[in-house]
């Protein structure tokens, strides 16, 4: 009776902390993904949640480690915004501990006051940094907690505040396939002048790893504030060579080349990566994603586990 009761817990978490309406949320920088790898498979992962970056979509998954894992990413995103991230994940008897760091650089403004006189440049920024634990519950279940410290600032302005996250894994009997599920960013109120509410994240994942160079997963996932996304995708592991390919689809169709119903559904549609495989426990990786009118994005990694 635990396995499903887990599950229906976060489910009854998220559906009481529910807010709604596009456009109402803060901190939107935490949506940005965090991984070519995710990328690259569609943006789903919750089912498959298996290396140092699972922190950001099912830390739960990462109960069953058993090696360690780390990796770091620099992502070129549309409009010349760039954003770094870092993950490590250490497996111990009594569970695994996690932790990562985000910062995006928005670049130097020009500033004017109302009549339209300059007043120098300012500068933007994001950041938050997350430490999650999670720990096998019973031998095919596994439930994860992870606190998250994030602060946004601009010109002379800063504003911070405190997210929790909670998340649970569970291996089926069938062999290699597994659910997943994590419900992100529950907390108080954030922003300059006048508190939103931080944009909560429901994802729910089946993973499927059929031989040991595949992997697949299949992802929905719901927002506070605008529709939500079905994601799929998988990897195909060839000697040092790893290919991705992933589709995301919000709502009745893609609203990739119009400005209408702009949100996640921006970022909806194909997307592709790769990585290669060197010195036995390091790889490199890529994705590219197209946001339609925005432009194009890409990501690298690199990324090691280790005994």
């Amino acid at each position: 009776m635990r396995k499903p009761i887990l599950f229906l817990a976060l489910l009854s978490v998220a559906g009481s902390a529910w807010a709604g309406g596009q456009g109402t949320t803060a901190a939107s920088f935490l949506q940005l993904d965090t991984s070519p790898r995710v990328v690259g498979m569609g943006d789903s992962f919750a089912g498959l949640a298996d290396d140092a970056s699972a922190i950001e979509y099912n830390p739960a998954g990462q109960a069953y480690l058993t090696q360690k894992y780390l990796t770091v990413m620099d992502a070129v995103w549309f409009q010349d915004i760039t954003y770094q991230y870092g993950a490590i994940a250490w497996p111990f008897k009594f569970g695994t501990v996690s932790a990562d760091f985000f910062y995006l650089n928005a670049g130097t403004f020009q500033g004017y006051t109302a009549s339209g006189t300059p007043t120098g440049t300012f500068t933007a920024a994001d950041m938050y940094g997350t430490l999650a634990y999670s720990r096998k519950i019973l031998r095919n279940l596994s439930a994860g907690l992870s606190v998250k410290f994030l602060s946004e600032s601009i010109s002379t302005y800063s504003t911070s505040s405190v997210a929790l996250g909670l998340s649970a894994f569970y291996q089926l009997p069938y062999p290699g396939l597994s659910l997943g599920m994590s419900l992100n960013n529950l907390g108080p109120s954030e922003g300059f002048q006048q508190g939103y509410a931080l944009p909560l994240n429901l994802r729910m994942g089946v993973g499927y790893k059929p031989f040991d160079n595949i992997d697949c997963d299949i992802d929905y996932t719901q927002p506070n504030d605008t529709a939500g996304t079905l994601s799929l995708g998988g990897e195909y592991g060839y000697r040092a060579l790893v290919f991705r390919l992933g589709y995301k689809f919000q709502g009745q169709a893609d609203y990739n080349q119009t400005e209408s119903g702009f949100g996640p559904a921006a970022a909806a549609g194909l997307n592709f990566g790769m990585g290669v495989k060197f010195f036995t426990n390091f790889t490199l990786d890529y994705s590219y994603s197209y946001y339609g009118f925005l432009g194009a994005s890409q990501r690298f990694s690199l990324g090691a586990k280790f005994d």
